[in-house]
């Protein structure tokens, strides 16, 4: 008689070490990268006045708010890495789930941090060289090596991402109040004739609005990562909503005065034509010390490409821990238990997406996938509360009125259509080409489980290079 061994595997799982504290940074941080930087241009002149202006990012703020409530209720009722795709997977199923994975998480992500990489380069290029234009391989060689700095900032280890991130977020912050501190001391000192008859040329169409929110939200974009990190934050059911709650708060405060305050010192023919609005004030109003501006672009971009880097590499952990992508992604390094091989490849991806260079299309290209996927995340939240109403299962913690969800669902609905309609652009039509392309890849490699030759021997060559080990693995 043969005597059988059991072999006991021992799983490594994330680890809670994220405070309240840490979370709020990562949103705030999140949250206010650049699109603080480029939004205003957008926002005014679709708008039509500085006043409506102003409306607009409240709104948003308020729109965000909502948001970042049904992203609030999700964590709580699952706390659990991954973010959308985890919320999605839970509420409509596999396939929207992977969906949300490849077209947002791993393009979508990659193609944020980019745009931000490459807004760091432009401004440290500015500070360097002027009005003087420098070759545009100087751009791209900046914007990859901060792409992999943050790249290796992140595998090194959690705790070192969340540090960056606070770092970052105080920077840019202190910078930030600087611009809205010295808008009020102008506005007190007799500086308001721009704010004279404030909403003279204000926007008569519902178009104009709607483009208007488009390039605020851009701006807003960030509420959803405190949701994506959840596994890793100490007592998700109490910090998650609360960090969502605070950062949203502080980031629409904040962006409402910076506007007012860039409206103080800079006429409205003035402010269309600028390229680099807070660069601009910053000459008008603290021209000795004007060099901070772009010094606190940088910081923000980068932490925002932090956030985006740091987050979304744990989506993908997510799902590959599920199946959904391949198995490697959800291995966890032995000590430090960072999904390595996930950061590394989200952050290669960027990399590549570097290429592309009109930062405008990026930007345009990312906004309609985020309204998707918001969409599809805000549905998830309502199928799961009818699920829980439905087999009396009690709800703990944190809980989201209904009617917020509903009205997120429906401003998403418009939010999607409405530039589909009223400015059909080709970024439009390759977000729609890439949830096509996303279904090819779905049928024969996740449904049906195929595998290309030497998958395997790749997969093995990496755990041991990178000194990864498999995850416990989630239905």
């Amino acid at each position: 008689m043969t005597d059988e061994k059991k072999v006991e595997i021992e799983y490594v799982r994330p680890k809670s070490q994220i405070g309240l504290f840490g979370a709020v940074a990562f949103g705030i941080g999140s949250m206010i990268g650049s699109g603080i930087f480029i939004s205003p241009k957008g926002a005014l002149k679709n708008a039509g006045s500085p006043g409506m202006s102003l409306i607009s990012w409240a709104f948003c703020g308020l729109l965000s708010l909502l948001m970042g409530l049904v992203y609030g209720e999700l964590g709580t009722l699952i706390p659990l890495s991954g973010g959308d795709f985890t919320y999605i997977r839970k509420g409509l199923g596999k396939v929207p789930a992977f969906l949300s994975v490849f077209i947002y998480s791993v393009f979508g992500s990659a193609g944020s941090m980019a745009v931000l990489s490459l807004l760091f380069a432009d401004y440290l290029l500015a500070l360097l060289f002027g009005s003087c234009r420098p070759p545009d391989i100087m751009r791209q060689l900046i914007a990859a090596s901060m792409i992999i700095t943050l790249c290796i900032t992140n595998v090194i280890s959690v705790t070192l991402g969340a540090y960056t991130q606070i770092v970052c977020t105080v920077a840019k912050t202190l910078a930030l109040i600087v611009i809205s501190v010295g808008g009020i001391v102008f506005m007190c000192q007799g500086t308001v004739e721009n704010l004279e008859d404030i909403f003279k040329d204000s926007s008569s169409e519902v178009n104009g609005y709607s483009l208007a929110i488009y390039s605020c939200m851009f701006a807003y974009h960030g509420y959803s990562r405190i949701g994506e990190i959840a596994e890793e934050i100490e007592n998700p059911k109490k910090n998650i909503p609360r960090a969502v709650i605070i950062s949203v708060v502080v980031v629409t405060i904040v962006y409402v005065i910076t506007n007012l305050s860039y409206f103080v010192l800079l006429p409205k023919s003035e402010f269309l034509r600028s390229s680099a609005v807070a660069y601009d004030w910053g000459l008008k109003g603290i021209h000795p010390v004007a060099f901070i501006i772009p010094l606190s672009v940088m910081a923000s971009v980068y932490g925002a490409s932090n956030g985006a880097g740091f987050s979304s590499g744990r989506v993908m952990f997510s799902a590959a821990r599920a199946e959904q992508l391949p198995e490697v992604f959800s291995f966890l390094h032995i000590q430090s238990a960072v999904p390595i091989a996930s950061i590394v490849v989200m952050h290669v991806i960027g990399v590549i997406m570097l290429a592309v260079g009109d930062i405008s299309m990026l930007i345009n290209f990312l906004s309609f996938l985020t309204f998707i996927i918001v969409l599809l995340t805000t549905l998830s939240l309502l199928r799961i509360r009818y699920d829980m109403y439905k087999n009396k299962v009690e709800h703990e913690g944190f809980k989201t009125p209904l009617i917020v969800s509903i009205v997120t669902a429906l401003i998403c609905i418009f939010m999607i259509i409405s530039p589909l309609v009223n400015n059909p652009r080709i970024e439009f039509l390759y977000g729609s080409g890439l949830v096509v392309f996303g279904l090819i890849v779905y049928v024969p490699f996740v449904h049906f489980k195929l595998s290309l030759p030497g998958v395997g021997a790749v997969t093995t060559f990496i755990q041991l290079l990178c000194n990864v080990t498999p995850t416990q693995k989630v239905d």
